[in-house]
């Protein structure tokens, strides 16, 4: 999370339509998502599928987030609300002057690709 580096790492871990969030055992979300048509700026919308034990009645909620994809990396910024249009900033400087979070994410390698391609030891 920018600005949040010396809090920890958060993965985002995106694979088909379902987007795994984690930042720690009690604070991560597995979601489906699905990309807004027609949204400027871009809409990404993700449905709580699985939390951590206690917040079970975030199931089944939606979390708007506009996102783009810019030099290998992918922006989200979760909007506060429920996303509607008079709500959502029409910019991602808009998004910082309100005080919403901002995760930049590069891809990495999964861990067992990693391991699987190093040459051996």
């Amino acid at each position: 999370m920018v600005g949040q580096e010396k809090d920890g790492i958060i993965t985002v871990t995106i694979t088909g339509s379902a987007l795994h969030f984690h930042r720690d055992t009690n604070f991560w979300f597995e979601t489906t998502f699905t990309l807004a048509d027609g949204k400027d700026p871009h809409q990404l919308h993700a449905t709580l599928r699985k939390c951590p034990a206690g917040q079970e009645s975030s199931v089944g909620q939606v979390v708007v987030a506009l996102y783009k994809v810019e030099n290998g990396m992918l922006t989200l910024v979760p909007l506060g609300g429920n996303g509607s249009d008079e709500e959502t900033p029409r910019s991602f400087a808009a998004a910082e002057e309100k005080g919403l979070n901002r995760y930049e994410l590069r891809k990495v390698q999964p861990q067992k690709a990693i391991a699987e391609g190093s040459p051996a030891q």
